[in-house]
């Protein structure tokens, strides 16, 4: 049952003494709920570097999980709560209850891409309404100015179209449910009844894609169609004894998806087959891979030289690529480009990889199952003796060193965190956070964790998110001093 947003805020912030007593059950028996009040909890922060405190709040749920969504962080609680909390101010923006009084099956996902293009989308019609007004001050309501308020009804048009899909998305008990991302209001709830979940589903605008515990199949569902499955994408595996289990990823227009038969699958939104790595023809991949692929843009700016009519003249040009990065039980990262399918490099981890690596500027962070953190050089390249890219001319095939470049590898080190103004923050063993020199992987600082249980991976920008499961969340970055 949909519980009123207001009055579930109100409680969610209603403030709590003494000590709260943990749930005893498989998911939650490993978390220490223990309320050791805010002075112990705020002693620990001021150890962080990071002393700038955006915001802190006690809420008086239990915190079982934070995800970090676009302007969202999405806090869910043992008794099927979950909370959406602006990331940027720490005020609750709406608690939903799930209505079967279930938990979720995978962390809520928000759809990609939406929210960053509301903003702009707004922030060009405000720019549009600024140059109307000025537009009929100066010269009235003539052609420009009609010009200009036809241009505005496009934006206000395409405004619309995204903000109808700016929704976030879960799964319970095989029951997705879509809401309002910035209200909370559900739009619909859908039976998945065609297939079995078997992963952490992936949203845009206008479609979710589920990954399938059956038939290794990636379902698309239809936002406008509340949920009904329009399209399936499969794999070369026909058999029930396999499934696919990573998330998938969408980067327009291909949808991107890894499954236990060892290969990396590229399909257009209509259902044509992009490519496969590796190639079908080519034997059969050595075992599976697990990890969830994640897509990542990078451009490398360098000078040409060009003849035009007037003879040489420097352009400045920019080499853009996009990866696709991923990795698998056959202990390697692989980095394809995910236009082609064409492998850029390969790094062998002598260790198994089932956690999605993390694209951050120039560096990738790959974790082992071994317990080892590689940051890996995302733009591998052989030099001259200056240290210089050879720039192929046109056409040309660029220097690519095809192993990989390490930069560091911390031993029994978890994850990326945080980047800062000069250091990039990992989490290393123990529940210790490393401050670190993202290219040398020198440590600067080691900092233990002892109350704080969640720490949340960010890398859109430089804020660091921390809790206890007792519901102490802090928002913290690095101080401008």
């Amino acid at each position: 049952m949909r519980t009123t947003a207001a009055i579930l805020v109100a409680a969610v912030l209603a403030g709590c003494g003494g000590r709260l007593r943990p749930r005893m059950d498989e998911s939650t028996s490993s978390l220490d709920y223990t309320d050791y009040g805010s002075a112990p909890v705020r002693d620990e922060i001021r150890t962080l570097p990071l002393k700038d405190i955006l915001w802190e709040y006690k809420f008086s749920k239990e915190v079982k999980r934070i995800t970090l969504g676009s302007g969202n962080l999405y806090i869910e609680t043992p008794d099927n709560d979950v909370i959406a909390v602006d990331r940027f101010s720490g005020v609750a923006q709406w608690v939903y209850h799930i209505d079967t009084n279930t938990a979720l099956d995978w962390a809520p996902v928000e759809a990609a891409g939406v929210p960053e293009n509301i903003r702009a989308l707004e922030a060009k019609l405000t720019a549009k309404n600024r140059d109307i007004d000025n537009m009929l001050k100066t010269k009235g309501p003539g052609k420009e100015t009609q010009d200009l308020q036809k241009q505005r009804d496009q934006l206000r048009e395409q405004l619309k179209v995204e903000q109808f899909g700016d929704n976030v998305y879960f799964i319970s008990r095989q029951v997705m449910y879509c809401l309002v991302r910035s209200t909370g209001n559900l739009l619909w709830a859908k039976q998945l009844r065609a297939f079995v979940p078997g992963g952490r589903p992936y949203a845009i605008r206008s479609h979710v894609f589920v990954p399938g515990s059956e038939l290794a199949r990636v379902w698309a569902l239809d936002v406008t169609k509340k949920g009904v499955d329009v399209a399936f994408y499969k794999t070369y595996l026909g058999g029930h004894d396999k499934q696919i289990t990573a998330q998938p990823v969408y980067n327009d227009p291909s949808l991107y998806f890894v499954s236990h038969d060892g290969y990396i699958y590229s399909y257009s939104l209509q259902g044509n087959k992009n490519w496969t790595y590796p190639d079908p023809t080519a034997p059969a991949p050595r075992d599976e891979i697990q990890a969830d692929p994640v897509i990542h843009r990078f451009g490398y700016g360098y000078s040409e030289m060009k003849e035009d009519a007037t003879g040489k003249k420097l352009v400045k040009k920019v080499f853009d690529v996009t990866y696709l990065f991923v990795g698998g039980f056959d202990h390697a990262f692989y980095s394809i480009d995910a236009t082609s399918g064409a492998l850029l490099w390969k790094y062998e981890t002598a260790g198994q990889i089932k956690t999605a690596a993390v694209g951050k500027d120039q560096t990738v962070y790959v974790k082992t199952e071994g317990g080892a953190l590689f940051a890996l050089d995302m733009f591998p390249m052989h030099r001259n003796k200056k240290g210089e890219i050879d720039i192929p001319k046109s056409g040309g095939e660029w220097p690519w060193m095809r192993h990989g470049i390490l930069r560091w590898k911390l031993p029994l080190g978890e994850r990326f965190l945080v980047k800062g103004k000069e250091r990039v923050y990992v989490m290393g063993p123990n529940n210790e956070i490393y401050q670190m020199d993202e290219m040398t992987g020198d440590v600067i600082g080691r900092y233990p964790m002892n109350l704080l249980q969640h720490i949340v991976t960010n890398p859109i920008d430089n804020i660091l998110y921390v809790a206890n499961s007792a519901g102490y969340v802090f928002a913290l970055r690095e101080s401008k001093d």
